[in-house]
């Protein structure tokens, strides 16, 4: 309770204002199209084809997430009519090789941060530039596939130019947030699978959607409608069944899944329809893709004012805590303490204003409790300088910075500094001050996201060992480059 009190003290303005700005939620209809195990004759890849179809015909768009392995498999197989017919919606990538393994989680394991950056820097572009080259379109968005989760990927993929959708990744009121330096886009709502090919299955859920919908969308600022895996629409099961449990089977060892009846397909043309005319007829959303919700939320604000991070430290001073800005992460706010602290020991001004520069949190966990109690002034300015330069050398923040040996976390290195912002605006610094124990990182939803992430283990296709600790901490430190994203209709 006491987390949700301290977010909602800090982001109830900004989301005040982002209602009053606009009255509809961004709506993106998304499917994941992966099946390449099933053959051409069964006629699994129509079925993308004629959702496009009936989407276009209907007025409505959204994104296919597409796996690289499955795109190469259309064009092997000729299918250019359904890549063309996708790729008059949008076309994001839905990682390069899917349930292969190793998958993007399995990579990522044990790896540390640079190297896992690597990795994913050459494993995802080779996907998008295979899905820009057979597609003909710019790919700007990955999902995560099943339980494929990385804080390196996503970093990766803002090394890109890409966003990042189903995130585990979120805050309070908002499904669009800056993470790692990343667009992330969380959540998604839907679950027609298995009910399109059967009206006894469709209709009633159909029925209680219609009745709940509007209530569900309200206060949501992006949604990802799922509109299905294109695949289940006729399998009785997932394609990746082959790859269960950490199996790795060849092309040629895979066994199709078990399908339903062709001329079932009709019923769930006529059922989509339905679902996408409802859709189309509601006012209270804008229908669009993730691309362009990759423009409308990109808006960040260049530079942090003398105002706003007074406002900050003194929140942060306030709460006790490692506070979430509503424009600006932690890290961003840690850094323009330090250059506007370190400005004022130089030639005795704050400036007006501080250009934002986007560092990613500590690569260790800090110390909570700082190994010594009152430093000097002039230790304080020491520590002010060498955060400086650790930032400036290293581009993320330090996980402790050391006094006569004694490290001082990050935590409570933005307290102190956040009270010696504070004491400039008042008048002079202290002569001594008291270093006191502090969070490791922003606590704002970090039981949520954690259990999100936890839960990526239980994804049947990983090998039964996997272990999260080391992608859990990763997240954790992390969590200072976390912040909401904004449409530019929202600007100040």
């Amino acid at each position: 309770m006491k987390t949700n009190l301290r977010m909602l003290i800090v982001l109830l303005p900004a989301f005040i204002f982002f209602q009053c700005s606009r009255e509809k939620t961004y709506v993106s209809v998304v499917f994941d199209v992966e099946d390449y195990i099933t053959p051409a004759s069964e006629g699994i890849d129509d079925i993308p084809k004629w959702l496009a179809d009936i989407m276009t015909e209907e007025g409505v768009t959204g994104t296919f997430f597409i796996i690289g392995e499955k795109a190469r498999s259309l064009e092997s197989r000729g299918r250019q009519d359904v890549i063309a017919a996708m790729a008059r919606h949008d076309i994001g990538s839905h990682t390069n090789l899917g349930s292969i393994h190793p998958t993007v989680t399995e990579i990522l394991e044990f790896a540390d941060w640079d190297s896992g950056v690597e990795q994913m820097l050459y494993n995802e572009s080779v996907g998008f530039d295979e899905l820009e080259r057979i597609s003909g379109i710019p790919v700007s968005t990955l999902s995560r596939h099943g339980g494929s989760y990385g804080p390196q990927l996503i970093y990766a993929l803002g090394q890109m130019g890409k966003g990042y959708v189903y995130s585990p990744i979120s805050l309070p009121g908002h499904n669009a947030v800056w993470f790692c330096n990343t667009l992330n886009f969380h959540g998604d709502y839907g679950f027609f699978d298995d009910t399109y090919y059967k009206d006894e299955l469709f209709n009633p859920l159909f029925d209680s959607i219609q009745k709940t919908f509007r209530k569900d969308m309200e206060g949501q600022d992006v949604v990802a409608f799922f509109g299905c895996h294109p695949t289940k629409i006729r399998a009785e099961q997932f394609w990746d069944f082959n790859f269960y449990y950490g199996a790795n089977p060849t092309l040629e060892e895979c066994k199709a899944p078990a399908l339903r009846p062709l001329e079932s397909m009709e019923t769930a043309k006529k059922n989509f329809r339905r679902l996408m005319k409802f859709l189309k007829s509601r006012d209270y959303l804008e229908i669009t893709t993730f691309h362009d919700l990759m423009h409308r939320f990109s808006y960040q604000k260049d530079f942090i004012t003398k105002k706003e991070l007074k406002n900050y430290s003194e929140n942060v001073l306030k709460n006790n805590a490692v506070i979430i800005d509503p424009y600006f992460s932690a890290a961003e706010m840690f850094e323009a303490l330090t250059g506007s602290l370190n400005k004022y020991l130089q030639d005795g001004t704050i400036p007006g204003k501080s250009e934002r520069i986007s560092l990613l949190g500590p690569m260790d966990i800090p110390d909570t409790v700082p190994g010594i109690s009152v430093i000097t002034s002039e230790q304080a300015g020491q520590l002010v300088r060498e955060a400086g330069n650790w930032t400036t050398n290293r581009g993320y923040l330090p996980a402790w910075l050391t006094v006569d040996d004694k490290h001082i976390g990050t935590g409570s290195l933005l307290a102190l500094f956040s009270q010696m912002y504070h004491d400039i605006q008042s008048g002079h610094l202290k002569e001594s001050y008291q270093v006191i124990p502090f969070d490791p990182w922003p606590e704002e939803n970090e039981k949520n996201i954690v259990a999100e992430v936890e839960a990526c283990k239980d994804w049947p296709v990983h090998k039964t060992d996997l272990d999260m600790t080391n992608l859990v901490k990763l997240t954790r430190l992390q969590l200072w480059t976390l912040k909401p994203a904004w449409p530019k209709a929202s600007r100040n």
